[in-house]
């Protein structure tokens, strides 16, 4: 394939499910089960970027086994049949020699590369190089480069060369927020990473923020629409697993490279992909949800809404109904997704009782940790 064809075909739509989440692991069947869903809503793109699949992150140069490939090939292949192509995501940012891409035929370099063709040998339809959540400081591994961001274009440009397929950048900053002046790299980051990377390869991007009130391109307008695919956190809660959003999409319903990274929990992500078409229609998202969840669920949807910094939707119910909304859903509700919504219905169920003061000291300390029990001791009498 010549690098005409590569960026031609980078020119297509993105629109599915990220497995980007850190915590979460999903079996192979749920993967299979979510690409059913996707291929009945229309979606073409899942990416396999799990954060605590040791080889994909921690351990990259790590190999993936016989298993492990063949339950990859089969599931890229199932993919196919249903017109989705699958993303693999590789992300050495944490320990990556620069220096090896001098030596392209050894290191790190040759390493990466390798692990690239395997996955494309086993059906990935495009390479990822994620560089996100690592730290800014790469001294001592920079190699020859001065600014980061040139270095991290380096290597996604050579890796594209190496293997010749398409290959989709998720860059260091990746969302507004993560501009700083605590951070001088990340000032010029950038600008430096567009203006040496290759020419319409695809940059994954939040938007103001990781969890972003404005989805799109970065505020500095170095990233054209045209190159840009969003990662959407919205329903995202692995840096709030007690809590979990299943309210209203606030994004445009669907639209081209705009995929979803929501929880790792199957039956709730099968959901969530089919609030995304919804968009931020409330009565629309009602009338859906209630093929899913009891009429008790919706006096309490307010703390199931949207991530903080979102306009509330929905209006708090006094405690005493919410308190017995929570009661009917915990132990009056049986099903699949009730059984991965009972942690935060627990979790609900126990803060209205003590934002009420209905929970004495003693099982205060018996169902929460103890930095938070301390916290919420009352003074001796």
């Amino acid at each position: 394939m010549t690098n005409n064809n590569i960026a031609e075909s980078l020119c297509g739509n993105f629109y599915g499910y990220i497995e980007g989440y850190y915590g979460q692991l999903l079996s192979w069947s749920a993967r299979h089960e979510l690409l059913a869903v996707m291929a009945e809503l229309g979606m073409n793109s899942y990416f396999y970027a799990p954060k605590d699949d040791a080889a994909h992150r921690f351990d990259w140069r790590q190999s993936y086994d016989a298993d492990w490939r063949r339950d990859f090939a089969d599931f890229a292949a199932a993919a196919a049949r249903n017109g989705i192509q699958v993303i693999a995501g590789i992300a050495p940012g944490l320990d990556f020699n620069f220096a090896s891409l001098d030596q392209p035929r050894a290191g790190d370099f040759a390493c990466l590369v390798d692990k690239a063709r395997q996955l494309s040998a086993d059906g990935a339809s495009h390479v990822s190089l994620l560089m996100d959540d690592i730290a800014a400081d790469f001294t001592g591994r920079a190699g020859s480069f001065q600014s980061e961001g040139t270095a991290h274009a380096a290597l996604a440009n050579q890796l594209a060369d190496a293997i010749d397929r398409p290959l989709i950048m998720v860059p260091r900053i990746y969302a507004d927020s993560l501009i700083s002046e605590d951070d001088p790299q990340s000032l010029p980051y950038l600008a430096d990473l567009t203006a040496a990377l290759a020419p319409h390869m695809p940059i994954v991007y939040c938007g103001n923020d990781i969890v972003a009130q404005q989805t799109g391109a970065d505020m500095s307008g170095y990233i054209a629409e045209n190159r840009l695919i969003i990662w959407d956190n919205f329903y995202a809660n692995d840096y709030c697993p007690r809590r979990l959003f299943v309210g209203p999409w606030r994004r445009p319903s669907g639209g081209p490279n705009v995929m979803l990274n929501p929880t790792g929990l199957v039956e709730t992500d099968k959901l969530l992909l089919q609030l995304m078409p919804i968009g931020d229609d409330a009565e629309s998202w009602r009338d859906f949800l209630a093929r899913y969840v009891p009429e008790e669920f919706f006096p309490v949807a307010c703390y199931f809404d949207a991530p903080y910094g979102f306009a509330a939707k929905f209006a708090t119910p006094p405690t005493k109904l919410a308190i017995d909304a929570v009661d009917h859903l915990l132990w009056r509700w049986k099903s699949p997704l009730q059984r991965e919504w009972y942690p935060a219905l627990m979790g609900l169920k126990q803060d209205l009782l003590m934002a009420d003061g209905q929970m004495a000291d003693a099982r205060i300390g018996k169902t929460q940790l103890a930095p938070l029990a301390a916290l919420l001791a009352k003074p001796p009498r």
